[in-house]
């Protein structure tokens, strides 16, 4: 037996996409805070414990079925919306440059892989390269192409890291957050049958 969807709160779903979209905003600033990293990570995770409970609070007792999904999409949101919105800043705010490799810096890990890095030379700039997942580090004297923030704000990126379809992720980050509160709201509530009627229908 269904019963109308649940009754419409407007400052519930509207704190619920905020919630979200703090998820969101904190995940492009990752990138972008440095040592204030731990910071941002703290407040992401509020915004997500938060969001989980705004979202299964939002229904009543007999269908509170939306926590254990709001946790899951708030966690999957996180790498869409960092890869993409790194990707947009820089589609915005990048410069696609030819750079000059003048070094290259080792990196020991204490319980990891070393690591290695390069100082580059970009026309008139000199921007320190730390190669993302499928690249790595060159030789002095090596040339390679570069996408540098003009506003220094968020890490630099390779010109393959940015484009349309990186930038699209953020766009699906947020029409997924906006579709699962939308089936919050929207669904009908099932209402618990009791226990006589149960034994009724058998």
């Amino acid at each position: 037996m269904t019963r109308p969807r649940p009754e419409l709160q407007p400052k519930q779903l509207v704190r619920t996409g905020l919630l979200a979209s703090g998820i969101i905003a904190g995940s492009f600033l990752f990138m972008a805070v440095g040592k204030a990293f731990i910071l941002v990570a703290f407040a992401v995770v509020a915004c997500l414990i938060f969001y989980v409970l705004a979202a299964g609070g939002y229904r009543p007792k007999p269908s509170r079925w939306a926590g254990l999904p709001a946790m899951v999409i708030g966690i999957v949101t996180v790498f869409p919306s960092n890869v993409g919105s790194h990707s947009l800043w820089l589609t915005a705010f990048g410069d696609n440059l030819r750079c000059d490799v003048i070094s290259v810096q080792e990196h020991p890990g204490r319980r990891g892989p070393t690591t290695y890095s390069n100082e580059l030379r970009c026309g008139d700039r000199q921007v320190h390269y730390t190669p993302t997942s499928s690249h790595s580090a060159q030789k002095p004297g090596a040339e390679m192409d570069l996408v540098v923030d003009r506003t220094g704000f968020v890490p630099h990126l390779e010109p393959d890291k940015v484009g349309l379809g990186r930038s699209l992720m953020l766009l699906v980050a947020l029409l997924m957050n906006a579709a699962f509160i939308f089936l919050v709201a929207w669904l009908p509530v099932r209402e618990a049958v009791p226990a006589e009627a149960e034994e009724d229908q058998r």
